[in-house]
């Protein structure tokens, strides 16, 4: 099943020269995975209230072209199935006026909120979304992350109250949102990502002081956010 959402315009998603900023790029994405869920009724807060919660472990996204404010924008996503009996991939499409400008993959686990573990992918779950054999990128692997040995700048972060989600941990694009206080000013303002990489290790919850790291490797724009013990918890790359 391939499911469309067709995402509103909103003003507060643009950068001042009228381009999407990249935060918003994710926000669409994720709202037309929202979507899925709730399509094959498999309601995200509906699950959580069940005991388990799907819980995305990795993205990558392509970025061929920034959407103008006034564009008509449409998202398209699916599943790809099983790769393993505790890991799903889901693709997406980001179209502008009716022509591709993004393409991204996902890697999700289930977590069981009782034992906080992975388990294994319920079948009958995963055939709900109804899985399609359509890939996004031909090898359908996430790139390598980039090892960094020094970092150039430091930032001290903290949660905010709004940054919790109803799994009591920080947001998945609320990392973002932190990877985009650490860069330089200058690097943030220009905006001219061609595709970004996020690795989620572990959670951040409510109250917990990041240590948050910036870092410039093979035209990469690299941040690592590490928690109070100084555990690695997101990498983010942005490649120019």
């Amino acid at each position: 099943m391939i499911v469309e959402f067709e995402y509103p315009t909103v003003l507060e998603d643009y950068y001042g020269d009228g381009l999407l900023k990249v935060e918003a790029l994710f926000k669409i994405l994720e709202n037309a995975g929202n979507k899925h869920s709730d399509t094959v009724g498999d309601s995200i807060i509906a699950g959580s209230n069940a005991g388990y919660a799907w819980v995305l472990t990795d993205w990558y996204v392509e970025i061929d072209t920034y959407p103008k404010y006034g564009d008509t924008l449409k998202s398209c996503t699916w599943s790809n199935g099983a790769y393993s009996p505790f890991t799903t991939m889901r693709h997406f499409e980001l179209y502008a006026n009716g022509t591709c400008c993004a393409r991204g993959t996902s890697r999700w686990i289930v977590l069981d909120l009782k034992t906080n573990r992975p388990k294994k992918i319920d079948a009958d779950l995963l055939k709900q979304y109804e899985p399609e054999e359509k890939l996004v990128f031909s090898d359908n692997k996430l790139p390598k992350l980039h090892q960094v040995e020094t970092s150039l700048l430091q930032t001290m972060l903290q949660p905010r109250r709004n940054d919790i989600d109803f799994n009591n941990h920080v947001h998945n694009l609320v990392y973002i949102d932190y990877a985009m206080e650490a860069l330089p000013k200058e690097v943030y303002q220009s905006h001219n990502f061609k595709s970004v990489r996020i690795a989620y290790k572990t959670q951040v919850r409510e109250g917990e002081t990041m240590h948050v790291t910036y870092s410039f490797v093979d035209n990469t724009h690299v941040v690592h956010i590490y928690g109070e013990d100084h555990e690695l918890k997101t990498v983010v790359e942005f490649v120019v």
